[in-house]
C-alpha cells in the first residue's frame, strides 16, 4: 500500500529518493515514468559485505550467519542499474560500488549525521571515575568486530580499566567469546533507547567494525568529545586519522593493543583528539547534511 501511494504521488515530484527494502517493481515503474532515481545505500555493496562476513565467520571457525545472500546480490545489481544516482555515505561504500562496476558519475559522495537535540546533557561533565572506560556501542556481533576488540582488550591488560559493551549480543559472539565477556573488567549492558549516559561516562570510543556504511554512533561519540579508536569501516569517512583518533585495520591485533594502551596512558592525547572531533562533527548535524544533499540533488537535476 505504501509503494502504491508513493508511485501515485510521484508525478507531482521531480525525483524519487528510494531506500533499501523497496521492491524492484517500484524502481522499474519509477524509471518508466521518467523520474530520476536517487538510491540510498546504508552499507557497502552486498557482494562486498558477503565476502567480508564470510571471511569473518570462517576465521571464527563457525558457519556464516548473515543476510548477504546471492539472491540479495542479484537484486542489488538490478537496483544499481536502474538508479540514476547513488548516495555514497563513506569512502568504503564508494569503493565497494566502484569495485562492483558502478560508474563514478552515478556516485554522489555524502555522509550521515547526528541530532544535537537528542542529547540535552551533551555538555555535562563526565562522572568522576578512577577507571579508564572504553565504550563499544552497537549490535554485539561478528559484523561489528566486537570479538576482535575483546581479544585486544584482554591483551592490553589495562590497570584500572574497563570495557563497556553496550548492545544486544549475537549468539555467535556469546558462544565464541564467553570467557572474554565474563572477565571482571568487561561489562555488558543491554541496548536501550536512552544510551546517552554511556557516551558521557566513557573515555574512549572503540569500534573495529568489519562492514558498515557510516555509523551514527561514530558521529554521536565524537559529538560527546570522545577520542576514537576505529577501523576504516567504523570511522565511516568522518573520523580523521591522527586528528580525531586512530584508524587501524581491524585484524591488526597488535596495533589495537598498542592503541588501547596509548590512549589509557595519555589523557592529554585523549583530550586533544576528543576536542578535535567534537568541533569537526559540528559540520555533520542533520540540518547541514540535508542542506548539502539538497544542493547536490538540485545541481544534478538541473544538469540533467
Amino acid at each position: 500500500m505504501t509503494e502504491k501511494r508513493f508511485l501515485r504521488e510521484l508525478k507531482d515530484f521531480d525525483a524519487a529518493h528510494i531506500w533499501p527494502g523497496t521492491t524492484l517493481d517500484v524502481f522499474q515503474k519509477t524509471k518508466k515514468i521518467g523520474k530520476p532515481i536517487f538510491l540510498e545505500r546504508i552499507n557497502t555493496y552486498v557482494g562486498n559485505s558477503k565476502r567480508i562476513l564470510d571471511e569473518a565467520y570462517t576465521r571464527l571457525g563457525i558457519p556464516p550467519n548473515h543476510g548477504s545472500t546471492p539472491e540479495k546480490i542479484q537484486a542489488e545489481q538490478a537496483e544499481l542499474e536502474l538508479a540514476d544516482f547513488i548516495w555514497g555515505s563513506s569512502p568504503e561504500i564508494i569503493k565497494s560500488f566502484q569495485e562492483a562496476g558502478v560508474p563514478d558519475e552515478k556516485i554522489i559522495p555524502t555522509s550521515y549525521g547526528w541530532c544535537p537535540t537528542r542529547f540535552p546533557m551533551i555538555h555535562a561533565e563526565k562522572p568522576p571515575s578512577e577507571e579508564f572506560t572504553v565504550l563499544f556501542l552497537g549490535t554485539v556481533g561478528v559484523r561489528k568486530g566486537v570479538h576482535l576488540l575483546l581479544r585486544a582488550w584482554e591483551r592490553a591488560n589495562i590497570k584500572k580499566g574497563r570495557l563497556i559493551i553496550f548492545g544486544p549480543i549475537e549468539p555467535a559472539i556469546a558462544e565464541t567469546c564467553r570467557d572474554l565477556l565474563a572477565r571482571p573488567d568487561v561489562i555488558h549492558r543491554d541496548f536501550s533507547i536512552n544510551y546517552a549516559s554511556a557516551y558521557r561516562e566513557a573515555d574512549l570510543f572503540a569500534f573495529p567494525s568489519l562492514e558498515e556504511g557510516s555509523p551514527l554512533v561514530t558521529y554521536e561519540a565524537m559529538a560527546h568529545g570522545l577520542p576514537m579508536l576505529m577501523s576504516p569501516m567504523g570511522a565511516g569517512g568522518v573520523v580523521r586519522d591522527g586528528m580525531d583518533g586512530i584508524v587501524l585495520p581491524p585484524y591488526e591485533e597488535d596495533a589495537w593493543v598498542e592503541g588501547l594502551r596509548k590512549f589509557a596512558n595519555n589523557p592529554d592525547l585523549c583530550k586533544k583528539f576528543g576536542e578535535s572531533g567534537r568541533q569537526w562533527v559540528q559540520e555533520f548535524t542533520w540540518e547541514k547534511v540535508a542542506a548539502r544533499r539538497a544542493a547536490s540533488m538540485q545541481e544534478l537535476l538541473k544538469a540533467a
